[in-house]
């Protein structure tokens, strides 16, 4: 077992390097959306419906069955099996907001209004990873959603959504500057070391919290719903799953790997054992129950905040234009009018 490079074009780089040559690092990759899509579109994966039933179907809820049908299919065959459902959450400090009387903003206007308590001495209210590479497309993503769109529509909510992430650095100078040159690992330890106060994160977060048992309390790493933007409440799921590269010379036992790791006697102890693996499958919350971060997601989901995440067929490019024009402006580089032209110059283009 090794690690593939973590953002996805370095992946994809490394990936069409060895593919071209008819070779792979990987017999089984764990894939993220934005490198699926453009894997399965240049045919680079091998098919995976064979392995699955209808009984082993029956293990699955609707909106992830939805999920698998938009991103882990193509030309309606299976290409990517996925091993886990995450959807964004919102942590903050509890300890911080209570020792301060302070409640958990619900709203964007109430964001800025609480976090001007609690910017300062080195202390942001809010902070995230937007680097570009995928970070920054992902949060934009989860802000145009909570405005009530689609960023890849370039329309009025992504418009709302970008201004309002211009204001929170600049206006209100609660949310640095600094996001956009850092991942989320470097996010994890801001928040960690005091200099962050609420936060945008994957439920893998989680388990990094809990793993510093000497930073550790409850109250640290509380969880509270989305926000509400414009469009209401709102964040969105994505999900790891494992895939084939055609140009493996051992497919057969990489196709065994998967059955065996997402069958449904094994996917619930993997999600016993970490975060990484939990999913909506019934087989998998009826084991995990209530504990842990389950209770969030299925918090989440019957209030009904998870929606689908945006979707562009060319979503690696599109994303890469996405973050090359929020850069530009949320570095004052550009005009938020000038961003949104060029956008959809370039969407257009592709």
């Amino acid at each position: 077992m090794v690690t593939r490079p973590g953002a996805a074009p370095d992946f994809m780089s490394q990936m069409t390097s060895a593919v071209m040559a008819g070779t792979t690092p990987y017999d089984v990759i764990a894939v993220e959306d934005e490198t699926f899509i453009s894997m399965s579109r240049a045919d680079w994966l091998v098919p995976l419906d064979d392995l699955f039933d209808d009984e082993f179907w029956t293990d699955f809820p609707q909106d992830m069955l939805e999920m698998i049908e938009i991103w882990h299919r193509y030309d309606g065959k299976l290409y990517r099996m996925p091993h886990n459902f995450e959807a964004q959450y919102f942590w903050y400090r509890k300890d911080i907001l209570d020792e301060l009387g302070l409640e958990v903003p619900e709203t964007w206007e109430e964001l800025v209004e609480i976090g001007k308590q609690l910017t300062g001495d080195g202390v942001w209210a809010i902070s995230d990873g937007m680097a570009k590479g995928a970070y920054l497309m992902v949060n934009l993503g989860y802000w145009t959603l909570q405005a009530g769109g689609n960023a890849f529509d370039l329309g009025p909510e992504f418009e709302t959504a970008m201004q309002f992430l211009h204001d929170l650095m600049y206006e209100h100078q609660i949310f640095p500057v600094a996001a956009l040159n850092r991942d989320f690992d470097a996010l994890n330890q801001d928040y960690m070391n005091d200099r962050v106060v609420m936060m945008r994160q994957w439920p893998y977060f989680y388990d990094v919290g809990r793993g510093d048992t000497e930073w550790f309390e409850e109250d640290k790493m509380a969880i509270a719903l989305p926000l509400a933007g414009p469009g209401g409440r709102a964040t969105y799921a994505a999900a790891w799953g494992w895939s084939v590269p055609k140009t493996s010379t051992k497919i057969e036992a990489a196709k065994t790997f998967i059955e065996f790791m997402t069958s449904i006697e094994n996917a619930p102890k993997l999600a016993q054992m970490s975060v990484w693996w939990l999913s909506p499958r019934k087989s998998v919350l009826e084991a995990v129950g209530d504990e842990g971060i389950a209770k969030y997601m299925a918090w989440y989901s019957e209030e009904g905040v998870i929606k689908p995440r945006p979707f562009h067929p060319r979503f690696l490019e599109a994303g890469t234009v996405l973050e090359d024009i929020a850069s530009a402006y949320l570095t004052n580089q550009i005009t938020l009018e000038e961003a949104v032209s060029r956008a959809k110059q370039r969407l257009g283009d592709l």
